[in-house]
Formats: structure tokens, sequence, C-alpha cells
């Protein structure tokens, strides 16, 4: 009778154990992240444990992450998960996972290898690295990188794109890129419209009728001011005269003042004729070149005739 009371209780036993057994393994996980034996070599063998932690974002996950990665030789990628997983242990309260993550990231730096790019000052360009833009925060600072080969590209509008390919080897290497001055792009200025030749005007030349009728304004200046000289000058000697007059009393006796007189109303008179007739010579060659110069060609424009309701429209000049 009691060996059937005894069997429930031993599966009971054994059922527990095999549980107990099953949750081990995950237990032990959690606490020694990354003890797996079969540790993967390559980028591509870390794929799985990239999606699980893009999908979950666990701590212990990307540590374990970091570990493959670093033993494919990706020692910047797998520095880079082991803080990430240092900031999520302490965010679920980890704290003995996140001082694992932390020194596992701490033992990494000595054996990173950076990237330097920099940027002329004043130039405005996109600079990518391997396809991903790089920050302007970025630009001209050491940053963490695999090792391997890179591709850096600078593009900006209007400007002829650059394309370099650098090979950072070995751990702890240092490798700085210096993004030149982009040169305009030939085709795209071949591209863009030119500004218009300009023409010559017409009637850049001088023409021989409008520098006769200059000369004829400045004849006919001439002439006038040559009258005005003649009519002051005539003026003026009739007041000697006159005032030459009024002191000979005994004429031809006129004295000294009178004499004096006499002879600057006959200086005044010469002055006088010789102004007029410089004026009326200045004044008619004035008029000859004038109305003797050569008349410009009127630009005619074509006549048009327009038909409308009760009305006809005509257009042009003649």
């Amino acid at each position: 009778m009691s060996a059937p009371s005894s069997s429930p209780t031993v599966l009971a036993v054994v059922l527990t154990l095999s549980l107990v057994g099953v949750a081990l393994p995950r237990s032990a996980h959690a606490s020694e992240p990354g003890s797996r034996p079969d540790r993967p070599g390559t980028r591509a063998q870390c794929g799985a444990l990239e999606a699980e932690a893009a999908r979950q974002a666990e701590p212990e996950v990307r540590l374990e992450l970091a570990e493959c990665l670093v033993h494919a030789g990706l020692i910047a990628s797998g520095w880079e998960q082991a803080r990430l997983a240092a900031d999520a242990a302490r965010a679920a309260g980890y704290g003995a996972l996140e001082a694992s993550a932390r020194a596992r990231a701490k033992a990494l730096e000595p054996e990173l290898s950076y990237l330097t790019v920099t940027t002329w000052k004043g130039q405005q360009v996109l600079v990518t690295q391997d396809g991903a833009p790089l920050a302007d925060a970025v630009l001209d600072t050491a940053v963490p990188v695999d090792p391997g080969r890179h591709v850096i590209t600078a593009t900006a509008p209007g400007k002829r794109s650059w394309t370099t390919r650098v090979d950072v080897s070995g751990r702890g290497d240092h490798v700085a890129v210096s993004v030149p001055v982009l040169p305009d792009d030939a085709q795209l200025q071949r591209e863009l419209p030119g500004p218009p030749l300009s023409a010559a005007p017409a009637d850049s030349e001088p023409r021989t009728g409008s520098v006769q009728r200059t000369l004829g304004i400045v004849a006919g200046a001439v002439g006038i001011a040559g009258v005005a000289a003649g009519t002051l000058f005539g003026l003026k000697a009739a007041s000697d005269w006159s005032d030459a007059k009024s002191l000979c009393t005994r004429y031809p006796y006129c004295g000294e003042e009178g004499a004096r007189l006499a002879r600057e109303a006959k200086q005044s008179a010469l002055i006088s004729t010789i102004g007029f007739a410089t004026g009326v010579a200045g004044l008619t060659g004035g008029v000859v070149l004038w109305f003797t110069a050569e008349k410009p060609e009127r630009k005619q424009n074509p006549t048009s005739v327009g038909v409308g309701l009760g009305r006809v429209l005509l257009r042009g000049s003649l």
C-alpha cells in the first residue's frame, strides 16, 4: 500500500528538478554575460545578436553582442555596445552588470583605432563616412572606428564631389583625412546660360554731322562773347570821349587828365571794333556750321495698319 503513495511524490520531485535545470542556464547566462563557448568570429555571425539587441535592448544581450564584435575584430563597435549595455543596466537597476559592462568598455579603450576628418574653415560641405553623414560636431575630432577600409565623401551644391578611401590597420591606429576646398563643377557651369553678348550700339561712333554741329555751337558762343565785349568796350569808349571833351575847355589843349581819357577812349574803341568783328564772324560761322551739318538718319519704324469695328488705326513714323 506504501508504493502507490510514494509514486506521486517521486514524480513531483523529478518534475521540480527538471524545471530548475531549465532555469539554471538562463540564470547563469544573465549573471555571466558572454560566457557562451561557441563565440562567433565574423560580423555576419553576430547578426542574430544585433537583431535581438535592437528588438529588446536587454543589457546582457548587448554585452554578449559586444563580445561577439570584439572577437570579430570590430573593436570600436564592441566598445560602443559595451557602453550601451552599461547604460541599459543602469536604467534597469543591475548594478553588478553595469560595473561589468563599464569595466569591459574601459579595457577596450587602449585597443581602439581613431579616424579624424577635417574640413577647411568657411566651406559648407556634407561629409559622409561609409555612406553615413558626419555631424559638424564630429568633424576635426578623433572618432573611434573599426579597422578596415573606410570611404570619405564630401559634397556641396554647385561643387565637384570629392571621395577618398583610407585603410585603418590594426589596433590603436590613428588616421587623419583632410577634405580639400571643392572646385566648381565645370559641367554645371557649362549648363548654366551665360550672359548675352552685348552688341555695340549703332550710334557709338561719332558722326561728321554731330561734330560739325558741336563746332557750330562753339563758334556761336564765341560770336556772342565777341558781340558782348564789343558792346561793353564801345560804351566805355563813348563815356571816356565824353569825359575828355568836358575837360577840353581850350581845345585841343585838354590837360593831362583829358589826354589820358582820350587815349583810353581810343583803346576801348579799338577793342570794341575787334569784339564786334569777332562776334559777327562767330555768329555767322556758327549758323553756317549748324545748318549745313549732315542730319542724323532717323530710324524708320514699320508702318502698320489696324482695322477694327468702325475704325482704322495707322501706326508708324514718316
